[in-house]
């Protein structure tokens, strides 16, 4: 087990695999906005979503592997974030989002379950991590830009035309329900409770045990 591992050929072959299923997923949501009345601006959404934008990081973090750019700490840090994020897709999707969705098609399967579970495969498994624990703080980063954009750009300036893009979402300004202060009995200070409050420190602490268990498994393995 050990030896398969380590071997370069199967590291390099899960890692096409996790690429292949990366495009999969950004191909059926370019092919959902071909099939759309408005394809531009169905696009624009799309690239919008924390989800999408996750696993476009995925994507990118393979191809450099499977190109063997993987060598310096930047990219150390890249791989762990896209880690984050997917987990946070995933986590999000399962827990808070699917109760808002009618139904759960082929698209939302690959970009917010298959995707995740890979690359968390890709990491775990086959990837050597060279991060201390205390950069456990690394992977709010990109959660924490996602939200400053959300609020200083997004709403205040595309807010309206979101909405009326996507009518059948009352919280589409915002791009996800949980980031709506309208969905918060005190509204501004409920978003503020949530976010900083409780999902800011849940993905710190998540992030800390991901990156502990990844050092322990290394060890073990290289």
């Amino acid at each position: 087990m050990v030896e398969l591992i380590k071997n370069n050929k199967m590291s390099i072959g899960f890692a096409i695999i996790v690429f292949a299923f990366g495009l999969l997923g950004i191909a059926l949501e370019i092919l959902r906005a071909i099939q759309s009345s408005n394809f531009m601006g169905t696009i624009f959404v799309t690239f919008l979503y924390f989800t999408t934008q996750s696993n476009l990081l995925i994507t990118i973090a393979v191809l450099l592997f499977i190109l063997k750019k993987a060598d310096s700490k930047i990219y150390q840090y890249f791989a762990f974030i896209a880690l984050i994020n997917m987990s946070i897709t995933a986590i999000i999707f399962h827990a808070i989002l699917v109760p808002y969705m009618s139904q759960i098609n082929l698209i939302q399967h690959v970009l917010h379950t298959i995707n995740p579970l890979l690359y968390f495969i890709f990491y775990f498994v086959f990837f050597k991590q060279n991060l201390s624990t205390n950069k456990f703080w690394i992977s709010l980063i990109y959660p924490f830009l996602f939200l400053v954009t959300v609020y200083v750009i997004i709403e205040p300036i595309f807010g309206n035309y979101l909405e009326t893009l996507v009518s059948d979402f009352t919280s589409a300004r915002y791009i996800y329900p949980f980031l709506d202060p309208r969905n918060y009995e005190r509204e501004t200070l409920g978003v503020i409770g949530f976010n900083l409050g409780i999902l800011a420190p849940t993905i710190a602490l998540f992030s800390f045990i991901l990156i502990s268990l990844k050092s322990i498994f290394d060890k073990k393995i290289y």
